[in-house]
């Protein structure tokens, strides 16, 4: 009888074939689809790599969060990002990341995880900073596991994430586009998203499809602080856009939630200068605000309570109780440097609206004190206050001549009146600056000052490692500081008092305004007041533009200083809202202006892609009006001065041509080929005028004194705007009136160069130019330096296409003569390097020391003869060391002469100058400094040096 296998056998049988099982399936496991995984590979990596790797970046991106300090102030950022600091200290962690990632790239290739492990080595590479190889990590995931929507979709989310942190915009938002073709599909990473998108739009000021994105990520996240923060972002940009009761609705929730104390004071805060039904009135909104006020919990607040009240007040136009909030914002004690700037610009606009700039001034120099580097806008504020200066003086040139113009149509009783009533309140700000003097040792102790926060250095430092406690480093300092200051005394505001007391003989059309402001600063003389009016009277009475010349003169100068407000506004302070109203107020005065053509093209540019009907308003005006000017022809032609600058390349060669058969006396070809040139009628009409120049020079050599006069009488006729060869020519024909009976017994009009005869022409030298040639030494030559040399004045066009920085013609370039503007003093100027006065010369350092500057000498001498006449001003050539060519031109007994030199000839030198714009540049410079110019280096350092001084 057989006997039934035991039950130890069955086990052990089984066993046998699990075992067999488990083996079969670790050494080849199928898919459905094909794809062979290795289990023990899986498993590790899964346990061992994974797990740990997605732990860490977590952790990461938790720590991150918690130590973000958000600005309540600015709009909350969507997403918290890497920073320095984050991608310094995590770096080590996320190369242990990427090691573990690598380890089953490389290792562990029949795991499934591989598609995780290229997903977190973008991870963490995007957490370090790295974000050009994040994003090709995230580019390989989502094209190399398209058919795996979980990470294909992630993979799009932060690589849009990565080139966003790029600024490659347009990049992100194809990657965007792509992922959002997807969603559906794929559940985990839709919050992302959104988000993501939410933030993409902030970037490229959509804000209105922002606040959608942003509430789609609500709905599709479940971390809570993360949708607390985006509602309070919510809130911000409703309020922004005017949606008060719905970003009432979004504080509301932040308020009730448990947030941070700081989050929801400044959700309530928002929310009471809200218009809702709640606070329909200022009165409301400014009760709710002073009860903020006594809560003992929003002491350190307080700053940011009365600068709300002070704009509900604002708002209303209650001006009064605005500024005074705004000064008690001021005086809390608070470390808010943010909400310090903030108040200090508040103020300082309003002041400068309200054309007090002297007060302005005062703030804008605070501003600059307390201004953080996340300032929204901080560019444009440090540009404004960079170029306070020059703006307020233009500015007040023009409400000191309308000024002017408005008391000159008064009878003479009113114009008294009137005169009388701004010396009163010149007086009453003198006597107010006295009490302000009085006044400033307790407002100093109570008014909130940006160095507030600053250690006393004795007190943390004992070594001279501290700058401050440097004796060397200080010493070198003070020296730095009275090279570029001058000698200061120590005092409030410094350098205002000291730059309006020198501007005070500036502007000799404006002395009634220097005293005015020499008037009310604080440290006054004292003075007898009844002689101080007297001289301010008659400060106004001579200045009273009651002839017409002098209202002629008047309205030039608030057409000119209009003109540079507009461009200041536009180059400099990059505000184009505030230069195309300046150029449209130009228009407006001076619809007649000679340059409308130049004011309807700025404003073209200005208001392209901003505002389209009126750009094409204006460009049809300057079409209409101007159908021949330069700016119709770039309007019409984009490349237009990329034809011209090539026209006056290929011009330039052929005057050379020309002057140099000139110099050879090879007369009859100089009078072909500059007919030859003529004759096609094509190129700048500066050059043309100087090539028939050459052509009248040499008629009068083989012609008789009529040929030479018509042909001078010629070239008036057909360049009667050239501002360099027609005085030239006008003083040649009235050389021949005055000696008409002499000249006509010539045989030709222009005799040998070497007979005895009076040379009343200008003509090409017949031998070499005389040369001055400095060697640096046998010293082995240092590195050149690379030196960047403006191509601007060439064209007068900025490139760029875009409103940041708008194209503009230089006035000057469509200028019939040169005329020297008003030049006051510079009170930057190193007066050891520049003093007053001294031998000085105007230089044009040539970094070429192999073209020809014959023809460019030829056009100097040319200038020098109609523009000073008489003068013992020579131009002459140093050769530096085989690389450069210095013409120097000169001398000159001052300063200001040599300037004066410097603005005439400016505008005309690309005209001159036969040779590239790019490889010259120029300055003025003593005879002492100049014999130091003995290499490329010393000349580029000077150079450098210089244009810090101007």
């Amino acid at each position: 009888m057989a006997h039934p296998p035991s039950l130890s056998f069955l086990r052990i049988a089984i066993g046998i074939l699990m075992c067999f099982g488990v083996a079969s399936c670790a050494v080849n496991k199928q898919k459905e689809e094909g794809t062979t995984y290795d289990m023990m590979e899986n498993i590790t990596a899964r346990y061992n790599i994974v797990y740990h790797g997605r732990k860490i970046i977590a952790d990461v991106t938790r720590e991150n969060f918690a130590a973000h300090q958000d600005n309540y102030q600015q709009l909350l950022p969507v997403l918290i990002e890497p920073t320095d600091a984050t991608e310094s200290s995590n770096t080590a962690l996320m190369d242990s990341v990427i090691g573990k990632a690598l380890d089953i790239i490389n290792r562990k290739s029949n795991s499934k995880y591989i598609n995780e492990a290229y997903l977190l080595t973008g991870r963490a590479n995007y957490l370090k900073g790295n974000y050009y190889n994040a994003v090709e990590f995230f580019t390989y995931v989502a094209n190399t596991f398209a058919e795996m929507p979980e990470y294909r979709q992630a993979a799009m989310i932060w690589k849009a994430r990565a080139l966003m942190q790029l600024d490659n915009l347009t990049e992100a938002g194809l990657a965007l586009d792509t992922a959002f073709l997807g969603l559906e599909s794929e559940k985990k990473s839709v919050g992302l998203a959104f988000a993501t998108q939410a933030k993409y739009y902030l970037l490229t000021h959509d804000e209105e499809s922002a606040i959608t994105m942003l509430e789609q990520a609500i709905e599709h996240t479940a971390h809570k602080p993360t949708k607390l923060r985006w509602h309070f972002l919510l809130g911000q940009l409703l309020q922004r856009h005017d949606r008060a009761e719905e970003a009432y609705a979004h504080y509301s929730k932040v308020i009730r939630s448990n947030v941070p104390y700081a989050m929801s004071f400044h959700a309530g805060l928002n929310r009471v200068f809200l218009a809702t039904a709640e606070n329909a009135d200022g009165e409301s909104r400014v009760r709710l605000l002073s009860r903020m006020l006594r809560d003992g919990k929003n002491k350190e607040f307080k700053d940011q309570i009365h600068y709300q009240i002070g704009e509900v007040y604002y708002a209303d136009e209650h001006v009064p109780e605005a500024l005074a909030n705004y000064e008690l914002a001021l005086r809390q004690q608070s470390n808010n440097p943010y909400q310090t700037s903030l108040t200090y610009l508040k103020l300082a606009d309003h002041y400068f609206a309200a054309a007090e700039y002297q007060t302005a001034k005062l703030y804008y120099d605070s501003v600059g004190m307390s201004l953080p580097a996340d300032f929204p806008d901080a560019g444009v504020v440090q540009r404004k206050i960079a170029n306070l200066d020059e703006l307020i003086a233009q500015l007040r040139v023009v409400a000191h001549q309308d000024t002017l113009q408005y008391l000159a149509g008064l009878s003479e009783a009113q114009r008294g009146a009137e005169i009388d009533s701004i010396i009163a309140r010149a007086y009453a700000e003198v006597q107010a600056s006295k009490d302000e003097v009085a006044k400033k040792t307790s407002q100093q102790s109570a008014r909130r000052s940006p160095f507030d926060d600053i250690a006393s250095p004795a007190a943390t430092y004992t070594d001279n490692r501290f700058y401050f406690n440097n004796p060397d480093a200080m010493g070198m300092g003070e020296a730095e500081f009275r090279r570029r200051w001058g000698n200061r005394q120590l005092r409030d505001n410094w350098r205002f008092s000291d730059m309006v007391g020198a501007a005070s003989g500036a502007d000799t059309g404006n002395t009634a305004i220097a005293l005015e402001e020499a008037a009310v600063l604080p440290d006054t003389a004292k003075v007898d007041s009844a002689t101080w009016a007297a001289n301010l009277r008659d400060t106004y009475l001579n200045a009273l533009p009651d002839t017409e010349e002098k209202l002629a003169a008047s309205h030039t100068r608030i057409h000119d200083a209009l003109t540079h407000i507009g461009n200041s506004y536009r180059d400099e302070l990059l505000d184009n809202p505030a230069a195309a109203s300046t150029y449209e107020e130009l228009l407006k005065r001076y619809p007649g202006t000679k340059d409308a053509a130049l004011m309807y093209y700025n404003l073209y540019r200005l208001y392209t892609g901003v505002d389209e009907p009126k750009a094409a308003y204006y460009r049809e005006k300057l079409l209409d009006e101007f159908p021949d000017a330069l700016y119709s022809h770039i309007i019409r032609d984009p490349s237009y001065l990329t034809k011209l600058e090539q026209q006056k390349q290929v011009l330039d060669r052929a005057y050379e041509h020309v002057y140099t058969l000139y110099t050879e006396r090879q007369y009859p070809e100089v009078v072909a080929a500059v007919t030859d040139v003529m004759g096609k009628q094509q190129g700048r009409q500066q050059t043309l005028s100087q090539l028939a120049y050459l052509r009248a020079l040499a008629w009068g050599r083989t012609s008789t004194l009529d040929t030479f006069e018509n042909a001078l009488r010629q070239l008036v006729s057909d360049f009667p705007d050239d501002s360099l060869i027609t005085p030239l020519a006008s003083q040649h024909l009235a050389f021949i009136e005055a000696n008409r009976d002499t000249l006509t017994t010539r045989i030709y009009a222009l005799q040998g160069i070497d007979e005895n005869r009076d040379r009343f022409v200008d003509e090409p030298t017949m031998t070499l130019w005389p040369q001055l040639v400095i060697n640096r030494g046998p010293e082995r030559p240092r590195p050149r330096r690379e030196l960047a040399v403006s191509t601007a004045g060439q064209t007068g066009i900025r490139g760029n296409n875009n409103l940041g920085r708008v194209q503009g013609v230089a006035q000057q370039q469509l200028a019939g003569v040169a005329e020297v503007g008003e030049l006051g003093p510079n009170v930057y100027r190193d007066l050891e390097l520049l003093p007053d006065s001294a031998t000085y010369y105007f230089v044009i350092n040539v970094m070429n020391d192999r073209v020809n500057l014959a023809p460019s000498r030829f056009g100097i001498g040319q200038f020098n003869r109609t523009r000073y006449p008489g003068n013992t001003i020579s131009h002459q050539l140093k050769g530096v060391d085989g690389e450069s060519q210095l013409v120097y031109i000169g001398p000159f007994n001052t300063y200001e002469e040599a300037k004066g030199y410097e603005t005439r000839i400016l505008p005309l030198l690309p005209d001159i100058m036969k040779i590239p714009g790019d490889i010259y540049n120029t300055f003025v410079i003593t005879e002492s400094n100049f014999g130091t110019l003995s290499d490329f280096d010393k000349i580029d350092d000077y150079q450098t040096i210089y244009l810090e001084q101007r």
